[in-house]
């Protein structure tokens, strides 16, 4: 892999891997939900400079996740995946069963989705290069989203970053 850091928050380090074409999400630590709806946001930036078709997540090194990540994962952020332009998401187990259990129970929500799931790094990568139908386009040749397309992801992106938003002032009000 030869990884370029895009973004970067308290939990997740995002990188675009020029030698597959595809984004590589590095998941760190004991996440909360206000972290990953942060890192979401970050991802989500991502996808409105241009369309990434595939992705690798990463989640060997999560320590610790709260239940109620999966539930938000599940209703306001992976739904949109397709309208992101992703086609094929290989996901790392976390080494902890809580985080295992997190991803079936996304999993068990999402039956259609384009997650599938690996046990380690290098079996993400041989299936994720398997799934390519053409040869990486490269850094410099991003592929190309309609106008249309580009307007309703902006819309999408706004219309989670104030819910969020929201979410976290009713917390604080709490």
């Amino acid at each position: 892999m030869n990884l370029h850091l895009l973004r970067q928050t308290s939990c997740l380090a995002v990188y675009y891997d020029l030698s597959n074409d595809w984004l590589y999400l590095d998941w760190q630590g004991d996440v909360t939900l206000p972290a990953v709806q942060q890192a979401c946001l970050e991802l989500a930036a991502c996808y409105l400079e241009r369309p990434y078709s595939h992705v690798l997540n990463n989640n060997e090194q999560l320590t610790g996740i709260s239940w109620n990540v999966a539930t938000w994962l599940a209703t306001d952020f992976l739904p949109y995946m397709t309208l992101a332009g992703i086609e094929h998401v290989a996901w790392v187990y976390s080494p902890s069963l809580r985080g295992y259990n997190l991803v079936h129970t996304v999993l068990s929500w999402l039956p259609n989705s384009a997650l599938t799931t690996f046990g380690t790094v290098a079996e993400a990568v041989t299936w994720l290069r398997h799934t390519r139908t053409e040869q990486p386009r490269g850094y410099h040749v991003p592929p190309k989203r309609s106008a249309a397309v580009q307007a309703t992801l902006a819309q999408e992106v706004e219309a989670l970053r104030q819910r969020i938003s929201a979410q976290q002032r009713q917390l604080q009000r709490t």
